[in-house]
């Protein structure tokens, strides 16, 4: 006995991208973007039957294989402006869009529940209502018609091949799925004004899928995940501020989001009292590593360690406070005029300011902004330090460190000790370039002066004949 939900791609597209990386193309659909299509079209009457299929075990999926496209787009946006220079809408800009799109061979794709008792006849009818209600998945143009059915024998219609899910280990198909609680955290976050991608992002919320019959040829590396959970970026609208003015923009960031968040302030995001575990980051995003990147500021950061849902919810309420349309307006002391920024969590360009940017893995890393040692090395070297640094920021040891008192990218931010946050004066500082035995996903964070702007590091890709280290 299984519950089968049928999806029919009607436009044979499907544009969506992949949930923290804009940058992918989302294919086969996940579990719970589906999960949460029916959420969006339910009352709340039809909770209960949600909450019964959100118990049930990861769907099998039987999808094709599919084409990934990318296109690029100007589209009106939402906000106006005084110098807003669209010829048919006066008043507003236009933005630089990108699209995700897959194209799959076959046009159907079926997600299949194995069941017992769960959900009775009355529960799949719910569940069938809910479905045909639903117009498209990911973006408006990926128009959908889906219908959910009890069968008794699971058959795979012909052209499709079947992903089963075997753990919630590191793979090369990872895809989100419902859990319990599924149901009332997507309404939490729709009452707090966020979206349904910032739901839980741990091992419960994730299921490594393998396509039936596929060998693995080598099991993949072992992905060492960040402390930080979530990366919270807001964009710079109009101004670009200097990078060496980092420590000032962080510490006004940091006043703001205390200020926002709910008493009483949870332990991570002050630190009192709360040695021994991550605290929440304030970070400011330098362009920097390409070409000509002069290492000014394209945005700010907040990066929440993993905790409770009731604590994270409160905090990511805390960074946006009652912006509307995502706008956010920071008083920065010294400065005449406030800064506004953005939450675009879905543009992937500026790079800088996506938050796919600072958290995909890799085996090598270098600091955008210098790193404060924890403790003066006893040899005095600056690498050792550096790898004392990494470790005690929760991050695996180095295999290799080099070590430098400049920037060893374009645009890193240099700073003076003056110039350096409050709390990480008075300390050695360096820039640095790490490279690890395993990838490790970021956002990677190190140094006495994390959690006030420095000890950023960027992913540094290792090039194909590269010697690697050891």
């Amino acid at each position: 006995m299984a519950i089968c939900l049928d999806l029919f791609l009607a436009a044979d597209r499907y544009d969506a991208a992949g949930g923290q990386d804009p940058r992918t193309v989302e294919w086969p659909p996940h579990p719970a973007r589906v999960f949460s299509a029916l959420r969006s079209v339910a009352s709340s009457e039809a909770l209960p039957a949600l909450r019964a299929l959100e118990l049930l075990p990861p769907p099998r999926l039987h999808a094709s294989d599919a084409l990934a496209s990318r296109s690029r787009t100007y589209v009106v946006t939402n906000a106006v402006a005084p110098k807003g220079g669209n010829l048919n809408h006066p008043g507003r800009t236009s933005g630089l869009r990108e699209r995700r799109s897959a194209f799959p061979m076959q046009s159907r794709v079926q997600l299949v529940w194995a069941s017992d008792d769960t959900l009775n006849d009355e529960a799949v009818a719910c569940l069938d209502s809910l479905a045909r209600r639903v117009p498209y998945l990911g973006r408006s143009t990926s128009v959908v018609l889906m219908g959910v059915r009890r069968v008794h024998e699971i058959s795979i219609p012909d052209g499709l091949d079947v992903f089963e899910p075997v753990g919630d280990g590191p793979g090369e198909l990872q895809l989100r799925v419902p859990y319990p609680g599924y149901t009332d955290e997507l309404n939490t976050l729709h009452e707090q004004g966020l979206s349904a991608w910032q739901a839980s992002d741990g091992a419960r919320a994730r299921r490594t899928y393998q396509r039936l019959g596929e060998l693995e040829a080598e099991s993949p590396a072992v992905t060492f995940q960040s402390p930080y959970r979530d990366l919270v970026v807001l964009r710079f609208r109009d101004q670009r501020p200097a990078g060496r003015l980092l420590p000032i923009f962080t510490a006004a960031l940091r006043s703001m989001v205390m200020s926002q968040t709910k008493e009483p302030l949870p332990p991570a995001l002050h630190g009192h009292g709360f040695e021994g575990n991550p605290h929440v980051a304030y970070l400011g995003l330098p362009v920097c590593g390409s070409p000509f990147a002069d290492g000014h500021l394209v945005g700010l950061a907040v990066a929440v360690p993993g905790m409770d849902e009731a604590t994270r919810r409160r905090i990511l309420s805390g960074i946006l406070g009652s912006g509307v349309d995502g706008t956010v307006v920071l008083h920065v002391p010294g400065f005449r005029n406030d800064f506004v920024l953005e939450y675009r969590p879905d543009e992937p360009l500026p790079r800088a300011a996506s938050p796919w940017h600072w958290r995909r893995a890799s085996r090598r890393w270098v600091t955008a902004t210098p790193i404060v040692l924890d403790r003066y090395p006893k040899s005095g070297e600056l690498a050792a330090g550096v790898l004392q640094s990494v470790a005690l920021a929760g991050f695996p040891t180095p295999e290799l460190v080099e070590v430098s008192t400049a920037g060893m990218i374009t645009g890193a931010v240099n700073l003076r000790p003056q110039e350096l946050p409050r709390r990480a004066r008075g300390r050695l500082f360096c820039h640095a370039r790490v490279t690890f035995d395993q990838p490790v996903a970021g956002p990677v964070i190190v140094g006495a002066g994390r959690y006030f702007g420095v000890g950023l590091l960027q992913p540094e890709k290792i090039e194909e004949g590269e010697r690697d280290a050891g």
